[in-house]
């Protein structure tokens, strides 16, 4: 069973499911790349990993005010030759944002923080050939990741540290943190992870092979993860959508409440 009580109904906590929503990025990220070299406290999580993508070497602020805090959050990132991004679930203040652009960091807009009521998700259903699966570690694990790496553009090194391949899965059905897929010809092509936090389903990491896309397993990779949450008693579902997965969450019922705003800076190496 849920070890927090879990949130009945979006209607239930209108007011606060955006930034709840929102919110459960930076707890995630926490949660799983901990012992992993991330570094955090009470205001921001800090992650570098050296890898080329701007995920890789990031900060999460928790609030929105406190330029200071943005300072000692991003001072690390700016030495950095590779990508970075700083992420604000809450919104930022436009003098913060202007000392990040000051900084070479360009406004990319923000990721819409979604929800869906899961009783009343658009159906979904597999192809013919298609099957679903719960990924344990092992070689599923590490396939698990090959999928991420390729479905979503994350570096290997990355895709690795949030996967079965180096987590400890637990295959209950009410474990905190679940990873499932989708297999053909016994080749796994579509992948999602599930973590629930906060009263909360959240889904993470859906990746769908280039060559498998266009076959709706990106939606039936994220509804069957919410629909395996509702039968331990969860009752929301939340994500933050990609601009490629936005259309694909409304067909499933999601609808937008909040946004996390995403700062990134692509230095420029001088031969």
């Amino acid at each position: 069973m849920p070890s927090t009580p879990v949130v009945a109904s979006i209607a239930s906590v209108l007011t606060s499911i955006g930034a709840d929503a929102a919110r459960h990025l930076d707890g995630v990220w926490r949660e799983l790349t901990r012992g992993q070299g991330a570094a955090e406290d009470e205001q921001f999580f800090r992650l570098v990993t050296g890898e080329p993508h701007p995920l890789g070497n990031m900060a999460i602020l928790r609030e929105s005010t406190g330029a200071q805090t943005t300072e000692r959050a991003v001072a690390p990132l700016l030495a950095l030759t590779t990508p970075t991004a700083v992420l604000y679930p809450l919104g930022v203040s436009e003098a913060i944002a202007q000392s990040l652009i000051d900084r070479g960091y360009t406004r990319l807009g923000a990721m819409p923080a979604m929800a869906v009521e899961i009783d009343a998700m658009a159906p979904t259903t597999l192809p013919a050939g298609y099957e679903w699966v719960r990924i344990g570690s092992g070689a599923a694990g590490s396939e698990w990741a090959d999928v991420v790496t390729d479905g979503f553009g994350l570096p290997r090194g990355l895709a690795r540290m949030l996967s079965p391949e180096v987590l400890e899965v637990d295959m209950a059905a009410d474990a905190r943190t679940q990873f499932f897929g989708i297999r053909r010809s016994g080749r796994l092509v579509a992948v999602s992870m599930l973590h629930l936090a906060d009263g909360l389903a959240g889904i993470y990491c859906v990746a769908t092979l280039p060559d498998e896309r266009g076959r709706g397993l990106g939606a039936h990779v994220t509804a069957q993860a919410l629909r395996a949450a509702h039968q331990v008693g969860y009752r929301v579902g939340i994500l933050q959508s990609s601009a490629a997965g936005h259309s694909v969450y409304l067909g499933l019922g999601f609808k937008d409440f909040g946004a996390v705003s995403m700062f990134v800076r692509t230095p420029v190496l001088t031969p």
